[in-house]
């Protein structure tokens, strides 16, 4: 049996991030020399110790971008290589079920298999374990490997993952790597250190799960989660329910039925319980899925999550601001945050959009007060009655936007439009916005406006049209009213800047 271990995301066609110092770790016979060396046009090579409780990790000097690479790393006595290795650009897929999403469920799927397969964009997807020792219980062979754009292997990428790494190859000609750590349903409290939650307000979901396992019997808790087989996620493309859950999707009348169906007994035996082996519990992903990739160095992390935030959607923003925070501490690096903003959704399963306005509030108050974070729109790309929009290439390609305008220094348009300020003109109410270029509607008249009185009502502008890229609401209208744009569960938006970004929900007195 092999002492010399690294973590299981290093292997083969891994991509290492240019321009930063990479780190490789893993156990070892504790006080044996160690080494590790890449070779390539220019070898490197580092050394160290094993410590006393038998781990190691090597530091590499910042390498430039590079292709078909060797790494070895030995004690003198073993030896692993990893081959066919890049040097290129690193991002951290997170978040849940939108993200985790399968490009093998992607509406877009087969235009995507037809082309021409890229050799420089690699994936790499941490398994779904929610505790210690569940790696050992099933079969995840399909993850925790490094794979590429092959028929065979581009179905198990993340979809968004998958856009993003493909518009960012083309600009910048070089390898992409996108470590995949991700888990549809979970809140965003599963994936920080419970410790950045104590001291204010996100200490309502410690204090929340804290109450559902007061009276839990670990042992029968334990007994029933092994025998539920919904708890393995080591194949989930083999999940006929789930796939159909995804893509195409279920109707209206089947999701009430399922509703109906898991409401039973036998049903509600299937859910997940909270308790030690909860994936939402606070902090739990943090420590068996996130730990383990972290100090993989990275440029940054691209993120789709907060549906499962309804629950507390009120301080999502302090929540989402902890574990950025969390993450950077964690990595010891000022990771960029790319996130996107909820879609537009009303109802799925059991699931509901009535609180999404507010989730969209924080995530945007997050947007506009974390250094080094930016934030698409997703507000063209929602389903009224599905929480899993079918098409993830819009979402991946204004990702690659906002990392191409901010973080690779392209002069480009990459933000969404959004509200500036509104005032009174006399053919109305003018209304101007940021990042509104080439500002334009798709179709006959703007949708999702809506303008409403003090005292509740609904108001008939005589028109609204686009003038100087500012929207000009026309009508005679009361001395103070309100303007919403896009500000329910689920709406459709038509409004669109000339990069086709949609406009960002607001809303304003005037």
């Amino acid at each position: 049996m092999l002492m010399l271990k690294t973590e299981m995301i290093f292997g083969n066609n891994m991509v290492i991030q240019r321009q930063k110092k990479f780190n490789i770790w893993g156990t070892g016979l504790s006080g044996k020399s160690i080494t590790g060396m890449i070779k390539g046009k220019k070898n490197e090579v580092v050394g160290g110790i094993i410590d006393k409780n038998g781990n190691w990790m090597l530091v590499f000097p910042p390498l430039e971008a590079e292709r078909n690479l060797e790494l070895t790393i030995t004690d003198g006595n073993e030896t692993l290589t990893y081959g066919n290795i890049c040097i290129g650009e690193v991002w951290v897929a997170g978040g849940q079920s939108n993200m985790e999403y399968f490009l093998q469920y992607d509406a877009e799927k087969e235009s995507v298999l037809d082309e021409k397969m890229n050799t420089d964009i690699r994936f790499f997807d941490y398994p779904e374990v929610s505790y210690e020792g569940q790696l050992e219980e099933h079969d995840y062979s399909r993850f925790g490997i490094w794979r590429t754009c092959t028929k065979e292997d581009l179905p198990y990428f993340s979809a968004v993952g998958y856009y993003f790494a493909e518009n960012l190859q083309k600009m910048l000609d070089i390898p992409i790597g996108i470590v995949g750590c991700n888990w549809g349903g979970t809140p965003a409290c599963a994936w920080l250190d419970p410790d950045y939650l104590k001291d204010n307000e996100g200490k309502a979901w410690l204090e929340s799960y804290e109450e559902a396992v007061s009276d839990l019997n670990v042992e029968e808790y334990k007994s029933n989660f092994h025998a539920n087989p919904m708890n393995d996620h080591s194949n989930p493309l083999q999940d006929e329910m789930m796939s159909k859950m995804f893509y195409p999707g279920l109707s209206r009348e089947e999701q009430l039925g399922l509703i109906q169906m898991m409401s039973g007994d036998q049903g509600k035996m299937l859910l997940p319980q909270p308790g030690p082996y909860y994936e939402r519990r606070p902090g739990g992903l943090y420590e068996v899925m996130l730990k383990k990739v972290a100090h993989y160095n990275a440029r940054g992390v691209i993120w789709y999550q907060g549906e499962s935030d309804d629950e507390k959607p009120e301080i999502y923003g302090t929540v989402f601001s902890k574990m950025i925070e969390c993450w950077r501490d964690l990595w010891g690096d000022k990771l960029t945050f790319l996130f996107v903003q909820l879609a537009p959704f009303d109802q799925w399963l059991i699931a509901s959009g009535k609180q999404f306005p507010e989730l969209r509030k924080q995530q945007e108050l997050v947007s506009k007060t974390v250094p080094d974070t930016w934030m698409i729109s997703s507000s063209d790309a929602g389903m009224e009655w599905d929480i899993h929009p079918k098409h993830k290439k819009p979402i991946g390609t204004r990702l690659a936007l906002l990392a191409r305008g901010h973080i690779y220094g392209e002069n480009i348009l990459c933000n969404p439009p959004e509200f500036l300020n509104a005032k009174r003109v006399p053919e109305g109410i003018r209304i101007d916005f940021q990042n509104a270029d080439g500002l334009h509607v798709k179709g006959k008249q703007v949708n999702a406006l809506s303008i409403v009185s003090v005292d509740g009502t609904e108001l008939t502008p005589m028109g609204v049209s686009i003038f100087e890229d500012a929207l000009l609401i026309k009508g005679e209208f009361p001395e103070k009213v309100y303007v919403y744009f896009a500000k329910t569960g689920y709406y459709e938006i038509n409004l669109y800047n000339k990069n086709d970004n949609p406009m960002k929900p607001f809303e304003v007195i005037v």
